[in-house]
């Protein structure tokens, strides 16, 4: 297996490296087996807590925490703050905060971890264009502002038809690496007009930037799912009338989801750890 530098230079102790890769194949989850077979090698049964974190924005760790909510793990918490956090602690000695060098734990243990398609946290094409008809859901667009208008250059960007431009960096603070409080975070949800009792979609390019929404939304008790197929399904697929993209962007090149993960993303890794069931600690 491939150890990502950051991994090797310091993560918390015991704590596991989790590849982006073995998660999605370009935006799409993989199939619940294959996810299965992965976390049991981890060492992960189907009783425990997990912990995911990272060391950037938290956006690879949001998408973690949405894949084991979609495969059916109930127990998952997200470190608030991830590893910068935690090493200010340490750094302040505010109490036992230990890391690690290397390749992490050696293990030799398979965990019976059990992994389930769960529908209740993604929507599908047919799921969003059925709401135009039906009004069900509220659509939210996770993408930067200059996405969501179009005027990015290189790839055709735009929105879905109807669609609240919500980007995370309105409920997520970059510079200390933490989420707003629950008040301001639904307040800001009010003040774009939605509601805790009216259903959410989300979607981005790549579903990357949608998981950091759908966590905050999921923290506050919003029924809200990923739309995976995202704007490069919608813009292939869509009635041209339920696209909004700018005139002098219409004749570019499609772009594929594979070409909008490389936009869009700059790493590929998630560190879990866990808390084991009480007879293994």
């Amino acid at each position: 297996m491939h150890y990502s530098n950051e991994y090797l230079e310091e993560h918390i102790d015991q704590a596991r490296l989790l590849f982006f890769n073995n998660l999605s194949h370009s935006g799409v989850p993989v199939h619940p087996l294959q996810f299965q077979r992965y976390i049991r090698n981890m060492g992960v049964d189907h009783d425990c807590h997990i912990i995911v974190y990272d060391k950037g924005e938290q956006i690879w760790s949001s998408y973690a925490f949405w894949i084991f909510k979609l495969f059916g793990h109930e127990k998952i918490s997200l470190l608030n703050g991830g590893f910068p956090e935690w090493k200010r602690l340490q750094l302040a000695q505010a109490g036992p905060y230990p890391t690690a060098l290397g390749s992490g734990p050696f293990l030799d243990y398979v965990g019976d971890f059990q992994a389930r398609w769960t529908s209740d946290y993604i929507s599908a094409f047919d799921d969003v264009l059925a709401n135009f008809d039906h009004n069900n859901y509220d659509l939210v667009d996770a993408q930067s502002p200059e996405e969501f208008d179009g005027i990015v250059p290189g790839a055709i960007y735009g929105h879905i038809q109807g669609a609240i431009n919500i980007p995370p960096e309105e409920v997520f603070d970059a510079t200390n690496n933490t989420w707003l409080e629950n008040s301001e975070t639904a307040q800001i949800f009010v003040s774009n007009g939605l509601h805790e009792i009216r259903p959410v979609i989300v979607y981005c390019g790549t579903s990357l930037h949608a998981s950091m929404l759908w966590f905050a939304l999921h923290r506050l008790k919003y029924n809200a799912t990923i739309y995976f197929g995202s704007w490069p399904e919608w813009i292939i697929r869509a009635p041209d009338n339920l696209k909004v993209i700018p005139k002098q962007n219409e004749n570019l090149f499609l772009p594929t989801s594979k070409e909008n993960l490389r936009y869009s993303t700059n790493s590929n890794e998630t560190f879990v750890t866990q808390k084991m069931k009480k007879q293994q600690q």
